[in-house]
């Protein structure tokens, strides 16, 4: 499944993730969804959260998604540009 993640990714223009809130952390983002960003950033595709991340307070890996500069659309899908 990671490889075939990881395909469409390098076919795409861009990636959304959908980090809605989940086990009470609002703008959660799972481990397989951090390497794909870590593969969409390296790949120079463009990059959209849904909704804010946590802070680094809150969770340990929300340091590195802000380190990739993703675009926040906070629910906005107008925003994709």
């Amino acid at each position: 499944i990671t490889r075939v993640h990881f395909k469409l990714i390098e076919k795409s223009d861009a990636v959304l993730v959908l980090n809605h809130k989940k086990n009470n952390l609002p703008g959660y983002i799972g481990t397989a969804t951090l390497m794909e960003l870590g593969l969409a950033h390296y790949l120079n595709k463009k990059i959209f959260l849904l909704n804010e991340p946590p802070r680094p307070q809150e969770a340990r890996w929300a340091h590195e998604v802000r380190i990739l500069q993703p675009k926040i659309i906070n629910g906005n899908l107008a925003r994709i540009k």
